[in-house]
């Protein structure tokens, strides 16, 4: 049987009831406060704090968004990940009480591999942690800041640069109709995203199909893509691509590629909106047309904003290429719609695509217009 040592005084039958009865009590909730200006006291739980807004948790108004200069002081009674102004990195800390405008930041101390238990015995064929570790493992001083310095709290990948953040979306449209008329319809869409502080990556893919009284009435695909470099925390410079055929708009392929610069004008947990334009080479293949390729000068623009009234996202998606040979003729390609969640990450939309060519095949409209409720699933 190994030996085992005890080290310091033996415990007191009352003290180690005591401790027994502690260890064994369930975990109180966790319970932040935030203390405004004007004196008002929250508390719950803090999910995300930004240079310009806090992202606040509570059990009476759910999620609440809070203007940085509207907060005096934060509390946690955790350790949280923060991040400091002119840091490269995050730290586990717990915020505490300070003078006005100030919060005292404590290190969590990190954990010996073995030693001495809680009850002060040494188990078998475990070192006790002795100077560097046993240091580490000791309460850490608080260290008191202006709270101006915590640039994040629980930033994501992208603001802390450790790591990268991916959302990606499904929708699917469809009709099926049976009687006097016959004819359904499958629309199907998926977008994809991954960004991290000095780049983002985005691909979309479409397809849709369409019959009526046993003869397709549609039919196109669309798959594309751009890879975003953050020169500085808006400008970017970016290459793009796509890959589409309509047959109903004598496409049998139109390839785009380019490059260009753009602007992250805002990006805030409520609202986004970035700007690109550059150069795109074009080059259509047409199933009855001549085939064509010229350069062109390209454009897009991608909105995102939610609703505060309800939970629920409006969007607006559009990319463009003007003939720089041609001015009169344009391509445009756009997503306009709303988003409502409604279920663990299911979610409702109605959408309007609007696609346009000023200078189509003979026989055929500049214009495509299409309406869509759809179900989705956001992740």
């Amino acid at each position: 049987m190994p030996a085992f040592r005890f080290v310091g005084r033996p415990v007191p039958c009352l003290a180690a009831l005591a401790v027994t009865c502690a260890l064994a009590a369930p975990p109180t909730a966790r319970a932040d406060s935030i203390t405004l200006h004007n004196g008002d006291r929250l508390t719950g739980r803090v999910l995300h704090m930004s240079p310009s807004t806090l992202v606040f948790e509570t059990t009476w108004a759910g999620e609440l968004r809070i203007p940085r200069y509207e907060i005096r002081a934060i509390e946690t009674d955790k350790p949280v990940r923060v991040l400091r102004e002119r840091s490269k990195h995050t730290e586990s800390m717990t915020l505490g009480p300070a003078a006005p405008g100030q919060v005292a930041l404590t290190p969590e101390a990190s954990s010996p591999s073995g030693g001495v238990d809680g009850a002060g015995w040494v188990q078998p064929d475990v070192p006790v942690p002795t100077g560097p570790e046993l240091l580490a493992a000791q309460p850490q001083p608080a260290i008191t800041i202006p709270l101006a310095r915590v640039r994040y709290l629980e930033p994501r990948p992208e603001e802390s640069g450790e790591g990268a953040s991916y959302e990606g979306r499904v929708t699917l449209a469809g009709t099926l109709v049976r009687g006097n008329s016959t004819g359904d319809r499958a629309y199907a869409e998926g977008d994809f995203e991954a960004r991290a502080r000095d780049w983002r990556y985005a691909s979309t893919a479409k397809l849709n199909r369409e019959r009526g009284d046993a003869a397709t009435t549609a039919s196109n695909w669309l798959v594309g893509g751009n890879l975003d470099r953050f020169l500085d925390d808006r400008r970017f410079g970016y290459l793009r691509g796509s890959v589409e055929r309509d047959r109903f708009r004598d496409i049998s392929v139109r390839a785009t590629a380019g490059a260009g610069l753009g602007v992250q004008l805002v990006q805030t947990g409520r609202t986004k909106l970035s700007l690109r334009g550059g150069l795109d080479a074009i080059e259509i293949h047409r199933i009855a047309g001549s085939d064509e390729s010229w350069p062109a000068l390209g454009w897009g623009a991608n909105l995102g904003y939610r609703l505060d009234a309800w939970p629920g996202e409006l969007f607006h998606d559009q990319q463009g290429f003007l003939n720089l040979g041609d001015p009169s003729q344009v391509t445009l390609r756009s997503r306009t719609g709303l988003r409502v969640p409604f279920a663990s990450g299911l979610t409702a939309s109605l959408q309007f695509n609007f696609d346009w060519d000023s200078q189509p095949s003979p026989g055929r409209r500049s214009g495509d217009a299409t309406w869509l409720v759809g179900l989705g699933y956001a992740w």
